[in-house]
């Protein structure tokens, strides 16, 4: 009898501890971290928490670079909160610019700035950036190579050099590309320059709101041997707008007066030629998947006839994220000049110039 009491007993003490255990487990949260001031700090929706620095936040994207993990890129709709240490700069959709340390909590975001909070819904958030202009997380960069080399019944090396440089805040973007394609004959007895071309453009452009914004400094150096330009220089500004953008996709349109200069390398008339013109533009970048984009990357201008009376130049094509920072790119590029000017002993050029190119870019 007393077997069958003491069973009994210590039944009911492992159920009841049981239940106690179930009990704690479901009440049982994560301790919040100890915010430290060294740090900004991230929450992401699955309940982690990083500590490191906040780069910016546009397009629904949060850079946010980790000791650890070293740079990494969020959805927005993944961040539950974030915390700075220093001040950033906050730009909304309406085009208002604040500055403050942030706490961003429970679809709400809270600037502290002199001692007062601002509270604003997250909703009218659009970009964030450091309020430190010399951050080198500001910048971002590529450059890419391609090199082929033909020998045997061909003898001939081609090369394509290109570069681009990005600084963007919550009011500007500035960015500076440049390309160089150069190809030549190597055979020994008949070594002959066949494409040596180069273009620079460099813009600014200030967001006047979410959808407008003004290029208030547009330049571009072009040259190219085939077309007898020996260097062809286009001073300007234009009216700008964002047709999409979102974390996947910017489609803008650009339109706007320009000057233009272009000193031919020998021709029968002054080779000095000046020129109004009206340029447009169109830039479309899609992010077909993380490791694949697609741009395409129109620009026309009309100009007077003997400046070549319709300029343009495409270029399209694929990039492939292969390993981290380095990309695998498939460009095809089109330049065309309307009315080519002929040199003094020669027939006039052809009006197309084609290139398809393979090249391996790196990002920084």
């Amino acid at each position: 009898m007393n077997k069958y009491l003491l069973l009994i007993i210590a039944s009911i003490s492992f159920s009841s501890y049981g239940q106690q255990s179930l009990e704690q487990t479901d009440i049982w949260s994560p301790p919040l971290p100890v915010f430290s001031q060294q740090f900004d700090w991230l929450k992401l929706r699955s309940g982690e928490w990083l500590k490191g620095d906040i780069v910016s936040m546009y397009d629904d994207e949060l850079e946010f670079e980790s000791e650890e993990f070293n740079t990494i890129i969020f959805d927005w709709e993944n961040v539950t909160e974030l915390r700075s240490r220093f001040d950033q700069q906050i730009r909304f959709a309406n085009g208002e610019v604040k500055q403050g340390f942030l706490i961003v909590k429970d679809n709400h975001l809270v600037l502290i700035s002199g001692g007062t909070e601002q509270h604003y819904p997250l909703s009218e958030l659009l970009s964030i950036t450091s309020s430190s202009d010399d951050r080198k997380e500001l910048w971002d960069g590529k450059v890419s190579l391609g090199i082929d080399v033909n020998k045997g019944n061909v003898n001939q090396l081609d090369y394509l050099a290109s570069a681009k440089v990005q600084r963007r805040t919550p009011f500007t973007r500035f960015r500076i590309d440049f390309s160089y394609y150069y190809s030549k004959s190597t055979a020994d007895e008949n070594e002959q320059v066949i494409t040596d071309t180069s273009r620079l453009t460099s813009n600014l452009d200030w967001f006047y709101s979410s959808k407008v914004f003004f290029r208030v400094f547009d330049y571009e150096h072009f040259s190219d041997l085939q077309q007898n330009i020996k260097y062809r220089d286009t001073l300007g500004l234009s009216l700008g707008y964002h047709l999409m953008q979102n974390k996947r996709l910017q489609w803008d349109v650009t339109l706007g007066p320009s000057y233009q200069q272009t000193v031919y390398y020998n021709t029968t008339d002054e080779s000095d030629q000046s020129s109004g013109v009206v340029a447009l533009g169109t830039l479309f970048d899609y992010s077909i998947s993380s490791r694949i984009d697609y741009i395409f990357d129109y620009q026309l201008q009309f100009v007077e006839e003997n400046s070549g009376k319709r300029n343009s130049h495409l270029k399209t094509g694929l990039e492939f994220e292969f390993i981290d920072d380095f990309e695998l790119d498939f460009t095809f590029y089109i330049d065309r000049v309307a009315k080519p000017v002929a040199s003094a002993d020669s027939v006039p050029p052809e009006s197309n110039d084609y290139r398809l190119i393979l090249s391996i870019g790196y990002d920084f």
